[in-house]
């Protein structure tokens, strides 16, 4: 981990293990950064991918789902990766940097993805390899405040990606700035951020996730969803007017010719104990499973909301899921359903 951030992280609190990662407790200070202030939570769940080589275009142009050759340095896009099924193995948010391509993605399927990639690079001239960086996500009201009184230049265009003293920043479609610091960098500029910022955890980075609507692909969902029914191509993670990669026959049928009968919703569940994976059952009804927790974060006060890969005529009864049987409240998402009624 990058020196300056671990001392920061270190003065206020965090422990860190064997391996330099840092265990950031989400504290009453953060909850409320997250509603009145800036809160910098070191994405410790997630890992980046550098992808490069003379090849390096060509070859993710013909693996993932989005446009690979839309990207120019100055934006980022979020993509897929599936099996020949159309069954996602991985979704990543993907950018133009230093002359290769950076996937952030989480990281217990880091090292299974680098594996899968290079078993399809055969002779093109493809690196790929993970970067020793900092990844962060930095949210609250005044977050874009601490990055400009930092003497960051940021757009407002959603996934604009800007190039900053030994990072970048990249502007998300929800209320929330991507960062990814080198491991080597030490300007005042990330210090003078930093001291405008209130460290976050986990559960906050959840959160911020959850609430866009956006379910990272995890060892425990992986092949569990075609991409349309994560609401992926809602997100602008799919281009259907690209070339063929693996499952695009699949994905595009989806599209023009049928119709998804999953969807992703936003949940509430009161009473918590929501894992990724569990199932999801109708009230009284356990054995028959009716979809997936895909995603959870737990409040400050103990509630959970979740993202689930469910049926959509399901909610025609109370629906239910995790070891309490925590009945679940539907939310809205940031952005419209086109199958939901």
């Amino acid at each position: 981990m990058n020196a300056m951030v671990k001392q920061w992280l270190a003065q206020n609190g965090a422990v860190f293990n064997e391996e330099g990662a840092a265990a950031v407790t989400d504290t009453r200070a953060a909850w409320q950064a997250l509603s009145e202030g800036a809160v910098f939570a070191p994405l410790t769940d997630f890992a980046v991918l550098n992808v490069s080589g003379d090849d390096a275009e060509a070859f993710l142009q013909g693996q993932l789902s989005n446009d690979v050759r839309e990207l120019n340095g100055a934006n980022a896009q979020f993509t897929t990766y599936s099996t020949a099924k159309g069954r996602m193995l991985a979704n990543f948010l993907l950018w133009k940097d230093k002359g290769g391509y950076r996937l952030l993605l989480p990281l217990d399927l880091s090292a299974a993805m680098i594996k899968r990639l290079r078993m399809f690079v055969m002779r093109s001239k493809v690196s790929i390899e993970l970067v020793d960086c900092v990844p962060a996500l930095l949210s609250g009201p005044l977050a874009r405040d601490a990055l400009v009184e930092g003497g960051f230049s940021v757009g407002t265009d959603e996934m604009g990606l800007h190039a900053v003293n030994d990072g970048v920043v990249v502007t998300l479609p929800f209320p929330a700035y991507l960062l990814v610091l080198e491991s080597g960098a030490d300007s005042p500029s990330w210090q003078e951020l930093l001291s405008r910022c209130v460290p976050g955890g986990r559960e906050i980075v959840n959160l911020a996730f959850v609430r866009s609507g956006f379910a990272w692909v995890v060892a425990a969902t992986q092949e569990a969803f075609v991409p349309q029914m994560a609401n992926m191509e809602l997100l602008s993670a799919i281009n259907f007017r690209k070339g063929c990669y693996p499952g695009q026959e699949i994905v595009a049928r989806m599209q023009y010719l049928g119709k998804t009968k999953r969807r992703l919703y936003r949940v509430e569940a009161h009473e918590g104990g929501l894992l990724v994976g569990d199932e999801v059952f109708a009230q009284g009804d356990a054995e028959h499973s009716l979809g997936v927790v895909a995603a959870v974060a737990t409040l400050e006060n103990g509630k959970q909301e979740a993202l689930l890969v469910m049926l959509i005529s399901a909610w025609d009864h109370k629906i239910c899921a995790g070891r309490n049987s925590a009945l679940l409240h539907c939310l809205t998402l940031p952005y419209a359903v086109p199958d939901i009624i």
